[in-house]
């Protein structure tokens, strides 16, 4: 176990194991935060699972199959075309030469998450792949509510997917992280190059909370990078307002120097503040302004699918 990871505690809870590890100006844009007693992350049991199947069409175009539902959807896998016309699977000019299925990811925890309404809901992504692991085709994204304890699947979407935007795959959602404090918790966690030098890193959410639920207020938020390169972890608190309910990463681009930054909401119960980080001279800095950032009148967040900002757009007033 890596030395950043702590301990983590199963409760088995009604057929779903819960998994869980043991000043400035007033925020702005109006939020529908509501408060539920007890949200951690889901551990799904193998019947909840989506299996999808994949099979490889003529166009080079993936088409995907939900096994439960039998609804399908098709995907542009042109992208790799040279790969697979390289190896026999497809004619130049997209005819299908040889029968290739791809094959899916298991579905295996809901992470919760607040809607574009302030309802909570929670998310499972699932990576669709082709030939291999590499040959990443699309995500599909499932939406689930909790009712009685019990997962209950809402809605389910396959497509091609932002891959800086997919989670860390080293590292677990409400995990325990080691910043000398033992109620540190990961919140949240991005894989992509935030530092410029085309490899991808590892980027983590971690705040200070009471307990394993995620749906309460966490303070002291801080993003770490951990460098693709070399492992090295630099931290950098997201600004004077450092506090929110199911905070979220974004990874976007949000100054002209070619380095993805980090876009940070932070739910809280009267609106939502935002923070933007960026990588310059070896270490983490603000885009903008914390202050600046969360003025209305200078920068207005492009809100995404699924609550978090995405995007910050300047005002015409700048």
């Amino acid at each position: 176990m890596k030395a950043w990871h702590k301990t983590m505690a199963a409760v088995l809870c009604s057929g779903a194991v819960l998994m869980a590890s043991g000043v400035g100006a007033d925020p702005v844009q109006a939020s529908g935060i509501q408060s539920q007693a007890y949200a951690p992350v889901v551990l799904l049991q193998p019947e909840q699972n989506i299996p999808f199947s994949i099979q490889f069409i003529d166009g080079f175009v993936a088409k995907v199959t939900n096994a439960k539902t039998k609804a399908t959807s098709t995907v542009d896998i042109s992208d790799n075309k040279a790969t697979y016309v390289r190896q026999g699977i497809y004619h130049a000019n997209g005819k299908l030469q040889k029968a290739t299925d791809g094959y899916t990811q298991k579905l295996v925890e809901l992470v919760p998450f607040r809607d574009t309404k302030g309802n909570l809901r929670y998310i499972g992504k699932q990576t669709l792949w082709g030939l291999n692991t590499e040959d990443r085709l699309a995500v599909a994204t499932s939406v689930w509510n909790i009712v009685n304890k019990q997962p209950q699947l809402l809605q389910v979407s396959v497509q091609k997917a932002d891959w800086d935007n997919m989670p860390s795959p080293d590292v677990t959602i409400n995990s325990g992280f080691n910043l000398g404090n033992d109620s540190t918790f990961v919140l949240d966690s991005k894989y992509a190059d935030v530092t410029g030098d085309n490899i991808k890193d590892h980027i983590l959410l971690v705040g200070d909370k009471m307990g394993v639920s995620m749906n309460q207020t966490a303070h002291n938020l801080r993003v770490v990078v951990r460098g693709g390169k070399d492992n090295h972890q630099t931290f950098i608190s997201v600004g004077k307002r450092d506090s929110g309910v199911l905070p979220k990463l974004a990874i976007t681009n949000g100054n002209d120097d070619q380095v993805k930054d980090i876009l940070v909401t932070m739910p809280t119960a009267t609106g939502h503040v935002y923070s933007q980080l960026t990588w310059k001279e070896n270490s983490l800095q603000p885009v903008v302004e914390q202050g600046k950032l969360n003025d209305r009148e200078a920068y207005q967040p492009v809100i995404g699918v699924y609550g978090e900002a995405i995007g910050m757009n300047k005002t015409k007033k700048q």
